[in-house]
């Protein structure tokens, strides 16, 4: 263990010493709630305790507007900044694992993270969407929203099943400091920093800075980590009808791609969950830069005027292995690839306005906006001479492989742009309708610098969204809608015939909420069907289309206080997928019809609870668990093998007190308390992921 760790290790058991000490309770405190970005969305206003599963009324992610979450026609969830601390995630996949209908897949370059049936590749920042390769930072988050369904209408192109979007911690002007300390099981040690304050006196210049730095181990075999991510943010205030908030990101993550385990008939292979099928020198890099200013002006006591601008550099580069189970089941094909580049270049501006009149005799949420967007994509990797592993009792090689056979030199441009406008009309103090379109302008080019020619894809599309709410009374309501969805386009220089036909989603959704009289306990239910048209899969080479598959499924969702001292997030999903329109090449292959999407369980149960010793969590011992159960999942869309069903239980401790001017709060979780053995798909029975054991962390964090 190098001097840097053994200094964090000698810091955190000084300050754990302190615990004897304490023996005053103190009044309680709350960290700084993000400040309104009135310039990216309406958010969500956090007041009180630090619950873990805090009341939000309002979200980003629902109409742009400024509809309360009971009032929208579809079903949203809010992980709280205090849920993701309570059970100490530290990534995006970590953070939404208590809400229902929402999947880890395998880890890779994406998130991988499933929603109602369809993979969700990408994630969105503030309401924009981001392209970023590696995982989604948490550092200087403030919430996740998590939208199910198509959401074009207000986003634009993506993927038709749901949307996850990180709203950012936004400067303040009450002076905020805060140090935590992570240390966990594998080597694993994080630092984090947060400050915010004022830089003038009349409190019109604002600043925040977030950073982190992480260096991890494993408990699989030549997979290493390190992470940087430093965000700094300015916001200027003038008067309270003006505000801009200037935000940078830059992060390196240094971690090798893990392609996982292969499966062995049709379970994952009996192997040490270490087990690693590529070697100690794979390598892999990811560096990204992010730069956005969102601005706001309020005309008047009615109508707002947003604008929003984001550029985004990401670069990649590394050695990997793919590989596959040969005919002898035993024998692993292998080929090294060296991924010269992996760079994408993102530019988004977009103009909106909102206001909430009143036309007729009645009132509106409207919102109208125009948007571009502009990106480039930059694919360069090189193979070499394959070789070959035994599964069992693997021999690894000492020499790097070389790499001379240029296999892909790809470049994809794309320009899009939109118009959208949406209004919530209520009706009468009952019933509220919501009318939304949007007018989508797609160009997608791709040319393979190789010679194996280039493809381009224009797509123009209307998606309508519309959607009633029937609410009898404040603390309940029912709603439906209809929703429509463009996704990217398919395009893809190595597949023969160059390009398919537009990706589009198509969304029934009803569903019931309710709240407590206090607002502490939300509660959503949630009935759907999701269809996928013209669905693309990836066949080793190559993009082959399956033509249509569908969703349904039935969500549960409660969050919030059930007493004073009792705080609970549950979460449950039934859901069934199908393949309704499968394709099979002219060899007859793919063979999909009527068979299950990859990585769906029918059933999933999870919950995170926690009791609090005093009141609201802010002194004293908190105690907590959680639990995630999953029924058996399909390990690729072919239904080639399965993932076997299993209950995994998280453990975790708190104290929280008042020393020598400083808030602190020392904690510990146990994740897979009880070892369970358990693994994450990902589309092929090559590259299954195997889920951690036991694990312990522990934090220590001093606020001031």
């Amino acid at each position: 263990m190098h001097s840097y760790k053994k200094l964090k290790l000698s810091a955190i058991a000084s300050a754990c010493c302190l615990l004897a000490e304490v023996h005053a309770q103190e009044a309680p405190v709350v960290t700084p709630p993000a400040a309104p970005s009135a310039a990216a969305l309406p958010t969500v206003r956090v007041t009180g305790e630090r619950d873990i599963a805090q009341r939000a009324e309002r979200a980003a992610s629902t109409t742009k507007g400024s509809t309360p979450l009971i009032n929208t026609p579809m079903s949203v969830q809010v992980v709280s900044q205090p849920l993701i601390e309570d059970r100490q995630a530290n990534t995006l996949r970590e953070a939404l694992e208590t809400v229902s209908g929402v999947f880890a897949g395998s880890t890779s370059v994406h998130e991988d993270i499933i929603v109602r049936g369809f993979p969700v590749y990408q994630s969105y920042r503030n309401g924009i969407r981001t392209n970023r390769f590696g995982p989604t930072e948490l550092a200087n988050a403030e919430r996740v929203e998590v939208l199910k369904g198509p959401s074009s209408t207000q986003f634009g192109r993506g993927d038709i099943s749901g949307m996850f979007n990180v709203i950012t911690k936004k400067p303040q002007a009450q002076p905020y400091f805060s140090l935590q300390q992570q240390v966990g099981s594998e080597d694993f040690y994080q630092t984090h920093v947060d400050a915010t304050g004022s830089l003038n006196a009349d409190s019109t210049l604002l600043y925040r800075v977030n950073a982190v730095y992480e260096d991890a181990g494993s408990f699989r075999d030549f997979i290493d980590t390190k992470r940087t991510f430093v965000a700094p943010t300015l916001s200027w205030r003038p008067n309270a009808d003006v505000q801009f908030n200037l935000e940078l990101e830059h992060a390196k993550h240094d971690s090798p791609i893990d392609r996982g385990i292969v499966a062995v008939g049709n379970r994952p292979a009996d192997v040490p969950r270490g087990r690693n099928l590529g070697e100690d020198f794979t390598e892999h890099e990811n560096e990204s830069t992010l730069l956005s200013l969102d601005g706001s002006q309020k005309l008047d006591a009615t109508w707002t005027l947003r604008q929003n601008l984001l550029i985004e550099r990401g670069r990649g580069n590394g050695l990997e292995y793919q590989h596959a189970l040969v005919d002898d089941v035993r024998t692993v094909g292998r080929e090294p690839r060296r991924i010269e580049r992996r760079d994408i270049d993102t530019e988004f501006i977009s103009l909106e306005l909102a206001g909430t009149p009143t036309w007729g005799g009645v009132s509106h949420d409207f919102v109208v906006g125009a948007e571009h967007a502009r990106s480039k994509r930059v694919f360069e990797f090189w193979t070499g001479e394959q070789d070959a592993i035994d599964l069992f009792e693997p021999v690894y090689r000492d020499a790097v492989p070389d790499t001379p056979t240029l296999a892909v030199d790809m470049t994809n441009r794309s320009k899009a742009w939109g118009v959208y406008v949406q209004d919530q009309i209520s009706l009468t103090p009952q019933f509220k309708l919501l009318l939304g379109g949007r007018y989508d302008d797609a160009e997608e080019t791709s040319d393979d610098h190789t010679g194996a020619g280039n493809t381009e894809a224009r797509d123009k599309r209307f998606s309508p969204r519309v959607g009633l709410v029937f609410s009898p009374a404040a603390w309940w309501s029912v709603y439906g809608s209809y929703t429509e969805s463009l996704s990217e386009a398919n395009t893809d220089s190595s597949t023969p015939g160059g390009s398919f036909d537009p990706v589009i989603g198509k969304q029934f959704e009803i569903g019931f909420k309710t709240e407590t009289t206090d607002k502490r306990l939300f509660t959503t239910v949630a009935l759907y069907q999701l269809t996928k048209q013209n669905m693309p899969i990836y066949r080793g080479d190559v993009f082959a289309p399956i033509g249509e598959a569908r969703s349904r499924g039935l969500e549960w969702d409660v969050g919030g206080r059930v007493t004073p001292h009792l705080n609970l997030t549950a979460s449950y999903a039934y859901t069934t997928t199908k393949v309704t329109d499968g394709t099979v090449d002219s060899e007859g292959v793919i063979g999909t019809q009527g068979k299950r999407l990859y990585g769906v369980p029918r059933h999933a149960l999870k919950l995170f609870t926690r009791w609090d010793q005093q009141a609201g969590g802010t002194q004293g011992l908190s105690l907590g668990a959680g639990m995630v159960a999953l029924s058996q999942q399909e390990v690729d869309v072919e239904n080639t093998a399965q993932i076997p069903g299993y209950a995994r239980v998280d453990l975790m401790a708190a104290y929280k007190w008042r020393q020598s001017g400083l808030r602190w709060t020392a904690q510990v979780n146990m994740l897979n308390a009880a070892d369970k053995t358990y693994y994450l798909p990902s589309g092929s029975r090559n590259e299954i992921a195997v889920g951690r054991p036991r694990t312990v962390l522990a934090s220590l964090r001093a606020e001031y």
